[in-house]
């Protein structure tokens, strides 16, 4: 049987980034046109504002790779692929994985790392600007057939659905080799935009979706405007919807069943990387063959272990606290 000589546990594929973390103030933010609470600038401007910060810290990020780190800390057998450049930052980002114990699949590009900046200025308010630089340089080539053949779950950042040539590479080898295969869809706009190729998804392979409140409501307006409304069977256990909700917790829908599970309130320090937190909590019991909800549980809890650092630094006693109680379990 196939499953039966699967050697890794969970294998994300997604954007290999650096998130720095500074705090500044609002005459920083004008003077490089920081005017959005959230946008896309070039690498070459990234460069040159972490050369005007006084300070900042650094810690790997993206979605998926936040998701390995936290799942492997967690005890899960965990690959990661993506694509870095040959700098410090590529450097960085693979130590910080590695450490964690993620076997790593990093194909080298001629562009930087990507950065992403998450900037606080005196009152709290956060401005975020990201170049994937690199990351955008991920094709189905740098993707190993032999390591996705290995994989019992394959997860995809939501995105790389963009790259509809390397996705349809991974799903067609993760449904010859009977993995499931979970897509966190990111962002509203990427939910809305690619609803109608994930209904196709949906039809051929066993997916796990992950979405927040606002991804969920983009991600139905989505399926109503490409008129894919019926999308879920009652006798078949996928596709699995999870929808994180925050503070008030996660709702899982499966084979006409809705199951929800709270979680207790916290003051966070950061909230980035939280819902990547729950995606490798959920994913991490998953590969345990624990009910939904079961997962949503671990997954809330592993979420609350990184709200007290920044981005997807997490207490790395609490989760090594997680991870043996999910071990007995």
């Amino acid at each position: 049987m196939i499953m039966a000589s699967k050697k890794i546990d969970l294998l994300c594929v997604g954007n290999a980034l650096v998130d720095v973390f500074a705090q500044t103030n609002e005459q920083f933010f004008a003077r490089h046109g920081l005017t959005q609470p959230v946008q896309h600038i070039g690498i070459e401007k990234i460069e040159r504002i972490l050369s005007e910060l006084p300070g900042y810290t650094t810690v790997s990020g993206g979605g998926a790779a936040n998701v390995a780190k936290i799942s492997a800390l967690l005890g899960a057998k965990v690959a990661f692929s993506g694509a870095i450049g040959n700098d410090g930052f590529g450097l960085l980002f693979k130590k910080s994985l590695s450490a964690a114990g993620v076997k790593l699949r990093l194909a080298k590009k001629p562009s930087p790392t990507g950065i992403c900046l998450i900037l606080r200025n005196e009152a709290d308010e956060t401005h975020i600007a990201a170049s994937p630089s690199a990351a955008l340089e991920l094709s189905e080539r740098d993707i190993s057939e032999k390591e996705l053949q290995k994989a019992r779950i394959v997860l995809i950042d939501g995105f790389m659905l963009d790259k509809s040539a390397l996705v349809s590479h991974i799903l067609s080898i993760a449904g010859r080799n009977e993995a499931a295969v979970a897509i966190d869809l990111s962002s509203p706009g990427i939910a809305r935009e690619y609803a109608g190729e994930i209904a196709g998804y949906i039809k051929n392979y066993p997916l796990i979706l992950f979405m927040n409140e606002a991804e969920f409501e983009a991600f139905c307006d989505g399926l109503r405007s490409a008129m894919q409304e019926t999308l879920f069977d009652k006798n078949t256990d996928f596709p699995v919807i999870v929808v994180k909700l925050g503070q008030d917790g996660a709702l899982c829908y499966s084979g006409g069943e809705i199951i929800r599970a709270g979680t207790q309130a916290v003051t966070p320090v950061d909230a980035t990387g939280a819902g990547d937190a729950f995606c490798a909590g959920f994913l991490a019991a998953w590969t345990k063959s624990k009910t939904l909800g079961e997962c949503a549980a671990y997954g809330n809890i592993t979420a609350k272990a990184v709200l007290g650092a920044e981005g997807s630094q997490a207490d790395k006693k609490a989760l090594k606290a997680l991870a043996k109680l999910l071990s007995k379990c």
